[in-house]
């Protein structure tokens, strides 16, 4: 098996057919399906569903996907090592993160990064859950995640705390700031609220406070895209909790900002696979850290 294969199934992967893939890796279509083929014959096993629009991956094709993608970071991982043997950085970063994380405190670290290693091409992909970002650093499509969440039974992934962000409550325009200026959380749980999905960190604390205090809880809205529930406070939708850096974005536009009592924090981690980084991850950890 060559890394040429590799690159082109992944290619056919990535791009949702063989015209497209052969397309954007230059070569032609023939060239690409008889390479394709060759290397099915060679597994012994059909890769693709051909069909009339696009392909889908057979269940050996997406068992040699997740090997794939895996192979394929080892061998960028060892290319770009080499290279900093000869004090190199160079080549492509992919980066996964939760979209709050985008914002604080990745966008600025990723400004420094290109300052000191501009000859890195940066891949930076959202995921609205940290199961999605366990997802995409597992199976190689990123090499790091930023994420609220880490579960100490993942021995195969590393999680490191990099920032602890301070949880507010967003109210709509117009609201009248609470006594003391603070809401305890027992009078936030009986408010209108907009959170994520079940499994979202926030949700799942505020769902967690409900229960050991007996309140019912109930979410207005529940919104799957996070940074939508800033912009449904703006409209007046319900009552967000948000990480400062996230709800800032609102104060233009006329919302409430309220700290919680007691005080609440988010923790963000670095996610990575247990295994060396590429010199590029590496020099992005450590400004990070």
């Amino acid at each position: 098996m060559e890394r040429r294969q590799i690159e082109y199934v992944l290619a056919v992967i990535d791009h949702g057919g063989f015209t497209t893939a052969a397309t954007a890796l230059h070569i032609s279509q023939p060239a690409l399906s008889q390479a394709i083929k060759t290397l099915e014959s060679e597994l012994g096993a059909t890769l693709f569903h051909r069909l009339s629009r696009g392909v889908r991956l057979t269940a050996a094709g997406e068992e040699f996907a997740d090997s794939a993608r895996r192979i394929a970071r080892e061998m960028d991982t060892a290319r770009a090592r080499v290279g900093a043997v000869a004090g190199l950085v160079a080549g492509r970063l992919d980066l996964v993160a939760l979209p709050g994380l985008l914002l604080d405190p990745l966008a600025a670290v990723i400004g420094r990064f290109r300052v000191e290693h501009p000859r890195v091409r940066v891949r930076l992909a959202p995921a609205e859950t940290p199961a999605g970002i366990r997802d995409a650093v597992r199976s190689g499509a990123a090499e790091l995640g930023l994420t609220d969440d880490v579960e100490s039974t993942d021995r195969d992934l590393a999680g490191e705390l990099i920032i602890e962000q301070e949880l507010v409550a967003v109210l709509p325009p117009g609201s009248p700031p609470p006594p003391g200026g603070r809401i305890p959380l027992r009078e936030l749980l009986g408010m209108d609220l907009v959170t994520g999905p079940v499994g979202t960190v926030v949700r799942d604390f505020l769902a967690g406070e409900a229960a050991r205090s007996g309140q019912e809880f109930s979410p207005v809205v529940e919104v799957g895209l996070r940074g939508s529930a800033l912009y449904l406070a703006m409209a007046g939708a319900g009552t967000a909790v948000l990480p400062r850096p996230l709800a800032e974005l609102g104060s233009p536009h006329g919302v409430l900002l309220v700290p919680l009592d007691p005080p609440q924090q988010r923790h963000a981690y670095l996610m990575h696979r247990a295994a060396p980084l590429s010199p590029a991850a590496r020099a992005l950890r450590d400004l990070l850290l």
